[in-house]
């Protein structure tokens, strides 16, 4: 079951602002581009390397590709749910996706996605513009397998 934006204010303690319809806004931060190549392996994981990209005035000016985004919010999922994070609809209506992962039980952190520019002629948004919503669903009950991988407390600054 997915959480109304009235149990998000109170379960994460959120000003009503920091929700939409469905879950929690989530807004873009900050924007990189990849200048390597990534690696996983059975026994570990190599990132590739980014470059972060500077708004102009503001506002994002973003060519055909992918993207690494970081979200402004600083997000802890409970441990009795998970949470999906799902492009603004705008987004899709421009030419360009957002793909994330499963947000597990007890993840803390100001996430990241990955920003895809379809649109031929490219999109601008601009820095604080909401670009996705995370919606939080409710296990059966809270585990005690909680999050604490190499991404908890990511990107505290």
């Amino acid at each position: 079951m997915a959480l109304s934006p009235e149990s998000l204010i109170e379960l994460l303690r959120v000003d009503p602002s920091e929700v939409d319809c469905s879950g929690l806004r989530l807004r873009l931060d900050k924007v990189f581009a990849f200048r390597g190549r990534g690696i996983v392996t059975k026994s570990g994981k190599s990132l590739p390397e980014v470059e972060e990209l500077q708004p102009s005035n503001g506002v994002f000016v973003l060519s055909p590709g992918s993207y690494k985004v970081r979200y402004m919010e600083y997000v802890r999922v409970p441990p009795n749910c998970l949470a999906l994070a799902i492009p603004r609809s705008t987004l899709l209506r421009m030419g360009a996706v957002i793909y994330t992962a499963v947000w597990d039980p007890g993840y803390e952190g100001r996430g990241e996605g990955l920003l895809t520019v379809f649109n031929p002629h490219g999109i601008e948004i601009e820095r604080g513009a909401q670009i996705a919503q995370l919606v939080f669903v409710s296990l059966d009950r809270a585990t005690k397998k909680i999050y604490r991988g190499s991404y908890f407390r990511e990107n505290l600054v």
